[in-house]
């Protein structure tokens, strides 16, 4: 029947394609320019969406799609803040959310419907990090049930809750992803490429071009990226055995060009350069003593040449800024309420309703990562928190063990993720650089938050690797009867 449909038609099959075509972009661009006139659409975004889509279809027809699609994730995060959805809020979801989430959905689904269903490496990090997402799940649900019935609740927080409950659960899950998605060494190589490929484009447009560079790079260089590029910079230049003496130059003008940029230029801002500091001399310490013991005397004795100088641009600055002492007062009453709220907190970016009832004139958020995991999750979730950052750093330490005095990529990686930890812990002190709050670096901080748990992501299958290349130790009975098969063989 459909032969004889055809032979019937006047056209042939590539001239009801076209006219299809031409009848699609026809039907299309009628309410294109409606909404462009009525000042509701963006073509920024629609662009994005076509390349986005072409990019999809691309990957899903690939090998190794889940290792380019955090790739990708990573190049979305640092370079395309201009990019992102609206909400119908002032809020908006990143790019870079939208990937993480195209990565890690297909992935869970996996787990229980896929062939073979996909299973979770054996790591230390497992239980208290899946034991975190549970418990926020569950705080967002007894904040609903025991929410204080005094509390001004405006229309736009119920979504703003379910959206800091999907970037609390989406970034842990992406380390998970991470973990358990990378099987090869050369994937972790080209991740360090970007960040590192990221880092000098955002310096250069930083000196020459800043306005071009704050579209690009903004939001995506924000948080922790700067230690993360130091590091791995400085990390490569001290343990890398097989680059020569002009690359490991480069690479510490480079670093050295970094902490220009965040320590003397952008000193008011902390959270650019202390952790950044922190990555690097815990790196220095884990390549050697002696140069550990070198660099921090000879920052002690800068320091106190200039203590005037950074006292007066730092803490004085802080403190007329509201940032010193004053969060510690926000601390205080944060925990005013939590003690209200002890088990489950207030839920996902529940202490802001609270904020705003009982202290208006000054409802700020904490500006620090523990008080806020603290209030939005309770007791229980800090220490399934806290528990899977000293899992975090155990499995670091079990990683650089395994691939120690051996100057390849595997060394560097290891030491520059376990100093990596230190920095993100000092940072969380400093701001809501991994978790970031929803009334303070809004959802789209997940720019990059997303970099710090990719890189957590990372170590942990990298030392997955070693654990499974290590030889199995024998039982003892069995290696003396292999000894005996071997003498009668012999024999």
């Amino acid at each position: 029947m459909f032969q004889s449909l055809r032979e019937r038609l006047p056209f042939d099959r590539r001239a009801l394609q076209t006219f299809l075509v031409v009848s699609c972009v026809l039907l299309i661009i009628p309410p294109i320019v409606f909404l462009y006139v009525r000042g509701r659409f963006d073509p920024l975004l629609v662009g994005a969406g076509i390349v986005g889509v072409i990019t999809a279809l691309r990957l899903a027809q690939v090998k190794e799609r889940g290792n380019k699609g955090i790739v990708l994730l990573l190049v979305a995060a640092g370079t395309l803040s201009f990019v992102s959805l609206p909400t119908g809020r002032e809020s908006r979801i990143p790019l870079s959310m939208v990937v993480a989430m195209a990565l890690v959905v297909p992935w869970l689904l996996s787990m229980g419907w896929g062939k073979p269903p996909a299973r979770l490496r054996p790591s230390p990090i497992n239980r208290p990090l899946i034991a975190f997402i549970i418990v926020g799940i569950l705080a967002y649900l007894w904040s609903l049930v025991f929410r204080d019935p005094l509390l001004f609740i405006w229309s736009s927080f119920p979504v703003v809750q379910l959206a800091a409950l999907t970037v609390n659960s989406l970034l842990p899950l992406t380390l998970l992803y991470v973990a358990n998605q990378i099987t090869d060494v050369r994937w972790l190589k080209y991740m360090v490429g970007v960040v590192l490929l990221i880092g000098v484009a955002s310096l250069v447009f930083f000196f020459f071009a800043p306005r071009t560079g704050d579209l690009f790079f903004y939001r995506g260089t924000r948080g922790l990226f700067s230690m993360w590029v130091a590091a791995f910079a400085y990390g490569l230049a001290l343990f890398h055995k097989d680059l020569k003496l002009w690359q490991r130059a480069l690479l510490l003008i480079f670093v050295a060009l970094l902490v220009y940029r965040y320590f003397f230029i952008g000193m008011s801002w902390v959270s650019g350069w202390l952790p950044l500091g922190v990555a690097c001399v815990a790196i220095t310490g884990l390549r050697s003593r002696r140069l550990f013991i070198a660099l921090c005397a000879v920052g002690l004795v800068y320091l106190a040449l200039n203590f005037d100088f950074y006292y007066q641009n730092i803490v004085i600055a802080e403190e007329e800024g509201g940032s010193g002492t004053g969060r510690v007062e926000l601390w205080m009453r944060n925990l005013n309420h939590v003690v209200q709220h002890p088990l489950f907190g207030m839920g996902p970016a529940g202490y802001a309703i609270y904020n705003m009832t009982y202290h208006s004139e000054d409802a700020r958020s904490t500006h620090n990562n523990y008080f806020d995991i603290l209030a939005q999750t309770g007791v229980i979730g800090f220490t399934f928190f806290v528990v899977f950052l000293m899992k975090l750093l155990q499995v670091g330490r079990q990683t650089l063990r395994r691939y120690s005095r051996r100057g390849d990529f595997e060394e560097v990686f290891a030491a520059v993720t376990l100093s990596g930890v230190l920095g993100a812990m000092v940072g969380m002190m400093l701001g809501d650089w991994m978790l970031p709050f929803a009334y303070n670096e809004t959802i789209a901080g997940f720019d990059n938050a997303v970099l710090s748990w990719v890189m957590f992501g990372g170590m942990v299958a990298l030392g997955s690797f070693a654990a499974s290349a290590a030889p199995q130790k024998e039982h003892p009975l069995a290696m003396e009867q292999t000894a005996m098969a071997q003498g009668r063989e012999q024999v």
